[in-house]
């Protein structure tokens, strides 16, 4: 059984592709400015939030499940999702390489915890927090979405370490890294395939 705090987490995951098309219909910099005032939106709310006690317990008692435990006293991860994306746009101009990079963070990730939180039995071999079931689920969705872009063997290449980034521990917002490190990680491996012809 799916845990119904992670799907509402997920929820959010999903609304990121608002950004994704906006990303791939609208020019750079209108995404750009898009991001950055939500950001700033976000920031300004969350801060608002720690301020007033009031408006802090009402988000504890009605919207339990969105924000993880950790995330009731301090500031939400989507400050880290959304600079995550802000700053993958800025440092990478391949477009096809940006947005795979989002859709692994929206399926990919969206999929492991899911699967992982709910049928997770067997704990991945090099991550102590992760199990198999679910890097397994992010590895075949991330290959189903390469697929649909790329050639079948650079979306398994890329579906390899996609899941690979996914697996990591991170101590600070995995949200955050995923998208520059999965564009970066498909941009240099695009620029070896390339040099190799």
């Amino acid at each position: 059984m799916i845990p119904k705090d992670e799907i509402k987490r997920k929820e959010i995951h999903f609304a990121i592709l608002i950004y994704v098309f906006g990303y791939w219909y609208f020019p750079k910099i209108i995404v750009m400015i898009g991001i950055s005032i939500v950001v700033i939106a976000v920031i300004f709310f969350e801060f608002l939030r720690f301020k007033v006690p009031k408006l802090n317990s009402f988000f504890k008692n009605n919207l339990k499940g969105y924000y993880r435990a950790e995330e009731i006293d301090r500031p939400s991860g989507l400050i880290g999702t959304l600079l995550g994306a802000l700053f993958t746009i800025v440092m990478f101009s391949n477009k096809y390489m940006v947005l795979v990079s989002f859709l692994y963070l929206v399926f990919g990730d969206s999929i492991a915890a899911l699967v992982g939180k709910s049928f997770g039995k067997q704990r991945a071999i090099f991550f102590t927090n992760k199990t198999l079931e679910g890097t397994t689920a992010c590895f075949l969705v991330c290959f189903l979405i390469g697929i649909f872009i790329f050639n079948w063997k650079f979306a398994l290449i890329s579906a390899i370490i996609a899941t690979f980034i996914e697996a990591i521990p991170w101590k600070i917002n995995d949200n955050f890294w995923m998208q520059p490190l999965n564009a970066f990680a498909l941009t240099l491996l695009s620029n070896v395939i390339v040099s190799m012809k």
